[in-house]
């Protein structure tokens, strides 16, 4: 397991951020226990207290179990408190569209092991993402319909989870996917004429999903808002 020294102001967040990593590409899996906290601290290069803090961060979201007396472990993924948590920051004044696309991410990273794991029981909505994928290319030029294309897309990615707290999630977010769906490809449209690109985004983890390859389709996952975030 590799874990970098940090160096930043903003330590906690960081060490999240690293701890979210190790999770995601799998070098931490459900139930591992972390290492002590005076060894973590000393591999993160950080002080106990900054960990603390972390850790502490990561329970609320439920990224983590601190067990008094047996240390913490990683836990699966807690929709709730961690909605709790970010809600709030996206009704605040100003831009959110950044926090808005890295929520997204987060929600579809996490969903997406749950979509493959299901596959098999859900051929009919895998069929009905590649009917929408031969919409999108056949209304290629037309943005309104695009932008309702992929958000059915998106929709039927949280349905094929079979998990009813993402499912859930989905309904109180449903006005965020939205949003930010139109919002993102209005002006990635207008700006760089990326159609297709977007299209081929789609495409990409519609096909992981088809080799039931998990790392595959987190990473198509995490391509696709990368470059629309690049784009904004």
């Amino acid at each position: 397991m590799e874990i970098k020294s940090i160096q930043t102001k903003k330590i906690y967040k960081n060490i999240v951020e690293q701890i979210v990593y190790l999770i995601r590409e799998g070098s931490l899996k459900c139930g591992d226990k972390l290492p002590p906290e005076r060894t973590l601290a000393e591999m993160l290069d950080v002080s106990r207290a900054s960990l603390r803090e972390a850790l502490s961060v990561m329970e609320i979201m439920g990224i983590v179990d601190i067990r008094p007396g047996e240390g913490s472990f990683v836990s699966d993924l807690n929709v709730q408190p961690f909605l709790s948590l970010v809600l709030p920051l996206l009704l605040k004044e100003g831009n959110t569209e950044d926090d808005l696309i890295e929520f997204r991410m987060l929600l579809e990273i996490a969903g997406i092991q749950l979509v493959i794991k299901n596959a098999d029981s859900n051929l009919d909505q895998l069929n009905e993402l590649h009917e929408i994928l031969l919409e999108m290319e056949e209304k290629i030029e037309d943005a309104d319909a695009g932008a309702r294309l992929d958000v059915k897309f998106h929709s039927i990615l949280f349905s094929m989870s079979n998990n009813t707290v993402l499912i859930k999630v989905l309904e109180y977010v449903g006005f965020i996917l939205e949003r930010t769906v139109k919002f993102n490809r209005s002006v990635i449209l207008q700006k760089h004429d990326k159609a297709r690109d977007i299209l081929k985004c789609h495409m990409n983890i519609y096909d992981a999903i088809l080799k039931r390859d998990t790392v595959l389709a987190q990473q198509a996952v995490e391509r696709h808002f990368e470059f629309v975030h690049q784009c904004m």
